[in-house]
């Protein structure tokens, strides 16, 4: 029987290695296709050039990155009081998801540049990276924007979405000629952004979201930057508006991580009953009246 039983054990073990290298080996397996998936270019087609609400027409215009070397696709409504709003949206999106907040913008008389991100929608790029390199097109945009004869290169704000909340955050902090910033639900550079996990449901969730950050920069050869917590503080003392959605244990955790270690002045609107990406449609006309009044503030009575 001790023969038996030894033999016994032996497989007993041998089988445990097998799964465990089974289970080690999907893990693998399907990081490499979230990585692959993730880093693909989200092309879409925009379409021509609509009209805004209010009758202003937009114009087509190509950003150039000369650093890079990539053309930006987007659209440009001409100011009407010297001062532009650069849009950036989400990821896996497009400059369409930001016409709704570009149309009331240009009602009120700003001039707005709106384009779609870097491998996202009709712009150039050939890998996506979560934002890090799109502050160097943010830069571009300024330019642009700087060549302008009806704008005050003084006078230039910006509103990001998500990953483009992320990205403006970054680009305040990096160019003084942005004079205002509302970071709409922003997302993180990597979890390191994140607030320390309380529970084992976000220790996991940090673990898996760390795991996700490093692939990414391995698959892509594209160096993780400074997170946002990193350079937050460096946009005082130009004003930054919040904007944070769903419940506490949810992304506005996150946004009121970032408010808490951000220098004044700074505003939080939290709006709880309204998901991801869904935040002007859950009160578009307060959200008008708090954008427009951030702006005008920042921009205009200086």
């Amino acid at each position: 029987m001790q023969p038996l039983k030894r033999g016994l054990k032996y497989w007993a073990r041998l089988l445990s290695i097998g799964m465990i290298g089974g289970i080690a080996l999907a893990c693998i397996v399907i990081e490499l296709i979230y990585i692959i998936t993730v880093t693909q270019p989200a092309s879409s087609i925009v379409g021509d050039p609509p009209q805004s609400n209010n009758g202003r027409e937009y114009q087509s215009v190509t950003i150039f990155n000369q650093q890079d070397d990539i053309h930006l696709s987007g659209w440009y409504i001409p100011s009407e009081n010297g001062v532009a709003v650069i849009l950036l949206h989400g990821f896996g999106g497009n400059r369409l998801d930001m016409k709704s907040r570009a149309d009331v913008l240009a009602r009120h008389g700003f001039g707005v540049l709106l384009y779609d991100l870097r491998g996202h929608g009709e712009s150039e790029g050939d890998v996506r990276a979560f934002g890090w390199q799109d502050v160097e097109d943010v830069k571009s945009a300024l330019e642009f924007l700087s060549n302008r004869e009806e704008v005050d290169p003084n006078r230039i704000g910006i509103l990001g979405f998500s990953i483009g909340g992320q990205i403006a955050i970054r680009a305040t902090a990096e160019y003084e000629q942005i004079k205002a910033i509302i970071a709409d639900d922003p997302g993180f550079v990597t979890v390191d952004d994140a607030p320390a996990p309380s529970n084992t449901k976000q220790q996991m969730l940090y673990t898996v979201s760390w795991v996700d950050g490093r692939g990414v920069s391995l698959w892509t050869g594209i160096p993780i930057p400074a997170g946002v917590t990193d350079v937050i503080r460096d946009i005082s003392p130009r004003p930054i508006m919040f904007i944070g959605t769903g419940q506490a244990e949810e992304g506005l955790a996150l946004v009121r991580h970032f408010y808490e270690i951000a220098n004044e002045p700074k505003e939080l609107w939290e709006i709880p009953e309204a998901y991801h990406g869904g935040e002007f449609e859950a009160r578009p006309l307060e959200y008008e009246e708090k954008m427009i009044t951030f702006f005008k503030d920042a921009l205009l009575k200086k």
